[in-house]
């Protein structure tokens, strides 16, 4: 009887190491790899570049620990490396979003950063110049012999 039960001791410390062990994080490294790849091209190094190096120096340490055969260790450091990665993706994501909502605005409304003079007619650079008190009432398409045709001074008279 009492080898049976040092078989059965041995087996279940044997299965029991099996079942303790972790399996490498291969598929993490390399998702957490393909996240910084993206951060990089999202504009992380410029936007986003304390995140970005964080990311890039925790899968550096990741790599480390499965070459040490600390799985969870790597593990864990992967998991970081990319959640680091995909904050600076979207921070970068999003200081090019208000970059282009900044050139759309600029664009949209192209004298609203220029200092106004306050004096009617005064020319600003990059600004068109004021209407002239002489322009015409009526749209210049309009035909015929009315005095609608001819410009006319603010106050009405031709």
């Amino acid at each position: 009887m009492g080898w049976r039960a040092a078989v059965i001791l041995s087996a279940s410390v044997g299965l029991a190491a099996c079942a303790g062990s972790v399996p490498p994080p291969t598929a993490q490294l390399g998702a957490s790899a393909q996240a910084i790849q993206q951060a990089e091209r999202a504009g992380a190094l410029q936007h986003a570049p304390a995140e970005f190096q964080s990311a890039r120096e925790k899968l550096a340490a990741a790599d480390a620990a499965m070459r040490e055969d600390e799985r969870t260790q790597a593990r864990r450091l992967a998991e970081q490396a990319q959640a680091d990665a995909e904050l600076a993706t979207v921070r970068s994501q999003r200081a090019t979003a208000q970059q282009a909502a900044s050139a759309v605005r600029t664009l949209a409304n192209p004298n609203a950063g220029l200092p106004n003079t306050g004096m009617p007619g005064a020319s600003v650079p990059g600004r068109a110049p004021a209407a002239s008190a002489t322009a015409p009432l009526a749209p210049s398409g309009m035909s015929g012999t009315s005095t609608w045709d001819s410009p006319r001074t603010l106050e009405g008279t031709p």
